[in-house]
């Protein structure tokens, strides 16, 4: 959007909207979305992208998958090219730790706007190569301000942020999204919102790489670290959301392993794995074509 559009669609916000509104400041007038059964058309400043609805993606797998973080303990696996050995999910930058065998991950989520801004060479490298790549609204926005194509692209909406709709209040029940339908919540991690969509998808039984929840950087090297809060927010917003996701493996909804040698989460939290004996287990069932 213009600067002129930007400042004053700020200041309607600000001057005729609740607080709860401040977050469609990146839906301006100018952004129009038709939302159809299985698609969404995004249209902004003659420019046009069509995404996939995550709902057709429900319960579409069965079985394992892994999902892949970018916490330093990464750099422990002893070969990367494992994680493809069941369905990968990737998040933001961590996919770059298969890029030298060509491969891929089989979802691709991105949650970070300012990510998208600062890396966008970098973010469709990754989509590329991605079976599916899972945004947001707020997203897709960034994408389409950037002139980014995304051919194989979903779209979910985010509790935090839904598209044109009032911020819900925060409540003191936790939320983890079963289905699509009802959006992502991210508590301040993109390891979080993964996890919902691991569920929504169909996996029953999760290994996460790279859970490190520090601030000790990531397993790449970054001439300019991208900004992190993990572990400003670790106590305070992203302890109890993991906790209940602990409480879903305690009563054998799913399982949930935790496949980071340093990580901050306690073991009581989730079972902890060592990164290179979890790769060689496998699964139980894997999972099937979707």
């Amino acid at each position: 959007m213009t600067d002129h559009e930007k400042f004053f669609w700020r200041v309607y916000l600000r001057l005729f909207q609740s607080a709860d509104q401040w977050h469609n400041r990146r839906f301006p007038p100018s952004f129009e979305a038709h939302i159809g059964e299985k698609h969404v058309e995004l249209q902004y400043r003659g420019r046009n992208l069509t995404l996939r609805r995550a709902e057709t993606l429900q319960t579409r797998f069965r079985g394992g998958c892994h999902l892949l973080l970018s916490g330093p303990s990464v750099g422990t696996i002893r070969d990367p090219v494992m994680l493809k050995h069941s369905f990968l999910i990737g998040v933001n930058g961590s996919p770059r730790i298969i890029e030298e065998s060509g491969a891929g991950v089989d979802l691709y989520i991105l949650d970070d706007p300012g990510f998208v801004r600062r890396r966008g060479r970098e973010v469709l490298r990754h989509a590329e190569r991605a079976t599916h790549t899972l945004v947001n609204y707020g997203i897709a926005a960034e994408l389409l301000a950037g002139g980014l194509e995304l051919p194989n692209g979903v779209i979910v909406d985010s509790v935090d942020a839904p598209f044109r709709r009032a911020r819900p209040p925060a409540g003191a029940e936790v939320v983890f999204s079963r289905s699509f339908s009802a959006g992502l919540k991210s508590y301040g991690t993109v390891a979080y919102l993964a996890l919902q969509a691991a569920y929504c998808l169909g996996f029953r039984e999760v290994k996460i790489f790279g859970l490190d929840l520090t601030s000790g950087g990531r397993y790449y090297a970054e001439r300019r670290p991208e900004p992190s809060r993990l572990q400003a927010d670790f106590l305070d917003g992203i302890l109890r959301p993991f906790r209940y996701v602990g409480a879903m493996v305690a009563a054998s909804e799913w399982l949930v392993e935790n496949c980071s040698p340093r990580s901050r989460l306690p073991s009581d939290v989730l079972p902890r794995r060592d990164p290179n004996a979890a790769l060689l287990d496998g699964f139980a069932a894997q999972p099937a074509a979707g």
